[in-house]
């Protein structure tokens, strides 16, 4: 028989609107009911991360397809494969109310966006839908780290996690470049001028390839903020493997000592 507390965490957990009374008595809650909880909990805290890496790995697959796939438009078919990768993310993290309420409010202001610009065609309503793309991800980037780095035991799950952050950095400085290059066009030397949509692969590339600190050297910054977000993208790439495996084995050391410390 499920306890009281046992309820009301799950309750706090999932935001379920459930009656305190079926806490009380959880005989009274359809079996279907408390199977499905259980079942989406499990999912939750134990999976959550790695469908959130699977959404990020189909954002770069779109990213490469929406460009050699001429037969699409290539905006629109971004629009539509990325607002239905973040309604995926969105459900694979763990969100308190407040933060929940905010990447609802950013993933309906994106549909919005979606839907004007295909109504009006205005170029506006795409340097919008650009700016809260990258609002969504730097959110979903906090929310991650705050998981990842700061809570919880090793796991599986916790591994995917750091790979999803990793992920997540690259894609946020990904759309940076992409802002960058509307600003300036000549920011990016090896970049060709064309619409963000269109060259958001190539910054995508270039993002991860900094990120690792490889520096192909085919393409280089030529501006001043360019050369900024560069330098900025390389140390935080350097800087997260030494973090990222200093917290995992934080994490190891605690659960260790533990589990050798002498029970009562």
């Amino acid at each position: 028989m499920m306890s009281p507390a046992d309820c009301m965490n799950t309750l706090a957990t999932r935001s379920f609107s459930v009656n305190y009374t079926l806490c009380r008595h959880p005989e009274l809650v359809h079996p279907h009911t408390n199977f499905y909880a259980r079942t989406m909990k499990r999912i939750h805290d134990k999976n959550n991360f790695i469908w959130l890496t699977l959404a990020l790995i189909g954002m770069l697959l779109t990213g490469q397809f929406s460009v050699t796939a001429t037969e699409f438009p290539t905006l629109q078919f971004l629009e539509y494969s990325s607002v239905a990768l973040l309604v995926l993310s969105l459900l694979s993290l763990r969100a308190s109310a407040s933060w929940a309420r905010t990447l609802l409010v950013i993933l309906a202001a994106l549909i919005a966006m979606v839907i004007i610009r295909g109504a009006t065609q205005h170029e506006l309503a795409e340097y919008v839908y650009l700016f809260l793309l990258l609002a969504f991800m730097v959110t979903a980037a906090w929310m991650v780290a705050g998981e990842v780095l700061l809570t919880g035991s090793v796991d599986l799950n916790k591994i995917i996690g750091a790979v999803a952050l990793y992920l997540l950095l690259g894609l946020i400085w990904s759309i940076l470049y992409v802002i960058t290059l509307e600003i300036s066009p000549g920011a990016l030397k090896g970049i060709e001028p064309a619409a963000w949509y269109d060259n958001l692969s190539v910054t995508t590339y270039f993002s991860f390839v900094t990120l690792t600190t490889l520096g192909y050297g085919d393409i280089s910054p030529a501006t001043p903020l360019a050369r900024v977000l560069v330098i900025l993208e390389a140390i935080c790439g350097m800087f997260y493997l030494a973090v990222i495996v200093a917290s995992l084995v934080g994490s190891l050391r605690e659960e260790r000592k533990g589990d050798s410390s002498p029970s009562d």
